[in-house]
């Protein structure tokens, strides 16, 4: 390739490059955390994910978080502790079981974004401490 090819390559995938790597570390983040139970017990295991809504025009990072065994979870995206502002679809999965034969306590329905129901608002100031109370059926 000449080397005038290659000067105008990367003039133009630099700032592509740059612009990619600092896309989402900007973004802002409040403290979420709250305890997901379900028929009035601590949900023991498992994954809970908040989602932008894009329906409701948001964007932006995913927030993901453990389960604990007392069914609290604190946030955090790939860049850190907390979750964006703004309304989001959540997710929650349960710990996965030893036993194959085991029934799942927890629908398949709350696996999945779009079926889950589950909607919140993340507000930009003040505590956001956001529980969940699950029910089997």
């Amino acid at each position: 390739m000449p080397l005038r090819t290659r000067r105008r390559l990367t003039l133009l995938v630099w700032p592509m490059l740059a612009l990619a790597g600092c896309g989402e570390s900007n973004t802002e983040r409040v403290t979420v955390h709250g305890q997901v139970t379900i028929q009035g017990q601590p949900l023991i295991g498992g994954t809970i994910v908040f989602t932008p809504d894009p329906e409701r025009g948001q964007s932006g990072p995913l927030s993901f978080a453990p389960i604990q065994s007392d069914g609290t979870y604190i946030l955090r995206t790939e860049q850190g502790f907390g979750a964006p502002p703004g309304w989001h679809r959540i997710t929650i999965a349960p710990a996965p079981t030893v036993d194959a034969n085991t029934p799942a306590l927890l629908p398949s329905r709350y696996r999945h974004p779009e079926q889950s129901g589950l909607v919140r608002q993340v507000q930009a100031t003040g505590e956001n401490q956001i529980d969940f109370q699950l029910q089997e059926q």
